[in-house]
């Protein structure tokens, strides 16, 4: 980001939400201090065998924060435009049958291709989510940068499920991840995958960051959902399928 009066713009459009992001991420240090401190008082067993306790608001989590606000103030995609044809590459193996785009080989080296090449000329790519309109719709999961790295900026471990995946440094290692997200949360047979490339254009030309659905009909962008974590609605892009092609 430069220091033109349109860089500096933008960051002052940003700044409201990226201090309520920080606000509420401390506020949730707050409660699990406040929770930590109480456990150790009553000498749990739970508080002696915890572990470290690990923060939510980090330096890495801020920056991390930022860049998702910038990826989202210039991201490329607006309702009713065109969609960008962002390079992606195919995972064969994502799903059980899973080839190339439309079912098709594989194609470039490495399985490249690009993202509208899995959309048909009658029927609506849902972008990143999968559900049961397979006979109306077609579903694609893009997996992109690591939000949570271990290396980086992790998330606070959830009950016993904790996945420690480092930063991509090759597009294997993102390839190999998305295998992974797979293999352990299971991908609906309608629902093709690809990664995102090592350069991260989709990732920037979407403005995705942490998650973002979108729906791409005949090559414009008819349904754009909001950015990741907060905003992120899978109930809006049902709703939509069902105005469009009726209850399912």
């Amino acid at each position: 980001m430069g220091t033109g009066p349109e860089d500096l713009l933008v960051a002052l459009q940003i700044l409201p939400g990226f201090f309520s992001n920080c606000l509420f991420l401390a506020l949730y240090d707050s409660v699990l201090l406040l929770k930590r401190a109480v456990s150790l008082l009553r000498a749990s067993r739970s508080a002696r065998g915890g572990g470290e306790w690990q923060r939510a608001l980090t330096s890495e989590g801020m920056r991390s924060i930022w860049k998702g606000f910038l990826l989202d103030a210039n991201k490329q995609v607006k309702l009713g435009g065109e969609a960008p044809n962002s390079k992606v590459v195919n995972i064969p193996g994502g799903r059980p049958g899973a080839g190339g785009p439309a079912g098709g080989p594989v194609r470039g080296p490495g399985g490249e291709c690009h993202l509208l090449d899995f959309e048909s000329s009658d029927r609506p790519l849902v972008v990143n989510f999968g559900s049961d309109f397979s006979p109306v719709a077609d579903f694609l999961l893009v997996y992109i940068d690591e939000a949570h790295p271990s290396d980086g900026w992790a998330a606070p471990a959830t009950g016993q499920r904790r996945f420690n995946v480092r930063k991509h440094r090759d597009l294997e290692e993102r390839v190999v991840a998305a295998r992974r997200l797979t293999e352990h949360f299971g991908l609906p047979p309608q629902c093709r995958l690809v990664a995102d490339s090592m350069d991260n254009n989709a990732n920037a030309a979407y403005g995705v960051a942490n998650e973002r659905v979108c729906i791409v009909q005949r090559r414009k962008i008819a349904y754009l959902g909001g950015k990741g974590p907060f905003f992120y609605n899978l109930k809006d892009v049902r709703q939509w399928l069902e105005q469009t092609y009726g209850r399912r």
